[in-house]
């Protein structure tokens, strides 16, 4: 007669333990067998999932086994849920971290990805398939097909269908295309990264809350609106200074496609991230970046880089960033 194996589910919220329990359990069966790493399978959802739980497991063996004082909470888990003695705990300890530092292949603990990969390569070996079998997964013909299935899907009283349409009135206002089903596709990727995976469920639970993604785009034009106005602020500042001293941003180095630019874009609200490219970092890095060689006001505007339009811009620099 055949006994089968316990199943042990473990579930709880982020920040619980999960983690910290799993390892303990690995490293128990690797107490009692110092070889059972050849045995034993450990998936994880994604690759940062994978670092953490290899270098937890091998970081507690080597704490236990020399008595570090930040493994001390696994070793007393361990001592009490063996019940065996503390110096036969770290002398497996040891033992197992031995046998897996030089048998390293066979620790496994990969993703789920990686591990599907491997089963389809063994089973192309039995049939005897290329052994460059490769598998590609189209992520973005399932998007498609995913993403236009819950269009045709929406009812009237949807909450998705109420956020669709408010984005479709924002584009329209902002003058763009009212077909959102493209831009829907784009933001779904997100769903593939490991950062939404490892996120998604705290996300999830935000979005039952109907109200949440109003009050978080009001929040967002808020903070936006604030900093729109600073930025006006720092060019106005700029404008102001040159103004002040006979000077207008053509007397500047490269004239209009110069540091004036720069202001003049965050002036009318341009605070993307290529605002800040070469011509601002060299302003930064000197003031005599600032006018040209030749330029009979050059030892004016050096001055009033250094002194007020250097202090400035990195204000304004910073703020973008």
């Amino acid at each position: 007669m055949s006994v089968s194996p316990e199943l042990l589910v473990y579930k709880a919220s982020a920040g619980s333990g999960k983690t910290f329990t799993l390892a303990v359990e690995y490293i128990k069966l690797l107490i009692q067998n110092p070889r059972a790493y050849q045995q034993i399978l450990a998936v994880t959802f994604t690759n940062k999932a994978t670092s953490e739980m290899k270098e937890r497991i091998l970081s507690q063996l080597y704490g236990i086994w020399t008595a570090d004082k930040d493994s001390a909470a696994y070793l007393d888990k361990v001592c009490t849920e063996l019940n065996m003695p503390e110096a036969e705990v770290r002398k497996a300890a040891g033992t197992a971290l031995n046998y897996m530092i030089h048998d390293y292949s066979r620790f496994r603990v990969e993703t789920i990805d990686s591990f599907f990969q491997s089963v389809m390569r063994n089973l192309a070996r039995e049939l005897e398939l290329s052994p460059n079998l490769n598998i590609e997964l189209n992520n973005t013909e399932v998007l498609s097909d995913a993403v236009d299935s819950m269009i045709e899907k929406l009812k009237p009283t949807s909450e998705v269908l109420a956020w669709l349409l408010d984005y479709i009135d924002e584009r329209i206002k902002d003058d763009k295309r009212w077909n959102v089903s493209g831009e829907v596709k784009n933001f779904g990727r997100n769903i593939f990264d490991e950062g939404y995976i490892e996120k998604g469920s705290g996300l999830r639970a935000k979005l039952k809350n109907p109200n949440y993604i109003g009050n978080y785009k009001k929040e967002l034009q808020a903070i936006q609106e604030e900093a729109l106005d600073q930025m006006k602020g720092f060019a106005d500042q700029f404008n102001g200074l040159l103004e002040e001293h006979g000077l207008t941003p053509l007397d500047l180095k490269n004239g209009a496609r110069g540091i004036g630019s720069y202001f003049n874009k965050i002036n009318n609200g341009v605070l993307s991230n290529d605002v800040r490219n070469i011509t601002v970092e060299k302003c930064l890095e000197s003031e005599d970046n600032w006018a040209t060689k030749t330029s009979p006001q050059k030892n004016l505007i050096i001055e009033l880089a250094h002194e007020e339009l250097i202090p400035d811009k990195e204000a304004a620099s910073i703020e973008i960033r």
